[in-house]
């Protein structure tokens, strides 16, 4: 059997291609170890051969990551970029197709003490018919953040 090694959520490997990280493990770091056979689990993870669980007291990759984002409201609804070019929020990014909504990227804050984690914003487009019809006090775009270990 050669089972799948996920090590603090994240997949490793499989434990024939592993066991030197395996054998470097402190026990005294580990928090609990879970052995599945079940077949849903396995599926779950993409092994045929089980999973192994393994949740450490402190993450290995030693990282810590903390997001802060805050909210004020404006006064008036942006309805189009217009909008956004009178309240001053908007630089000039002429090469840009999804001007202005791009450039709101660089008004969210967020704070890593690691740099293995980068920041990744995107700003989507959103039909305003359509975004109405998802949540009616959306107008115009979408903010995605998400955080990669590099």
């Amino acid at each position: 059997m050669n089972p799948l090694i996920v090590v603090d959520a994240q997949k490793i490997g499989f434990m024939e291609d592993h066991k030197d990280l395996m054998e470097k493990m402190n026990p005294n770091d580990i928090s609990s170890l879970t052995v599945y056979k079940d077949s849903l689990v396995c599926k779950k993870y993409g092994s045929n051969s089980g999973v192994i669980v393994i949740t450490n007291k402190k993450f290995i990759l030693d990282t810590f990551y903390k997001n802060n984002i805050e909210n004020s409201p404006l006064k008036g609804k942006i309805k189009t970029p217009e909008d956004l070019l009178r309240i001053g929020v908007i630089n000039d990014n002429p090469k840009s197709k999804n001007q202005p909504y791009d450039e709101l990227y660089k008004y969210i804050y967020t704070y890593n003490i690691n740099e293995k984690i980068k920041k990744v914003a995107k700003i989507t487009f959103i039909n305003p018919e359509e975004s109405i019809k998802i949540n009616s006090e959306w107008i115009n775009g979408a903010i995605e953040i998400d955080a990669a270990i590099e």
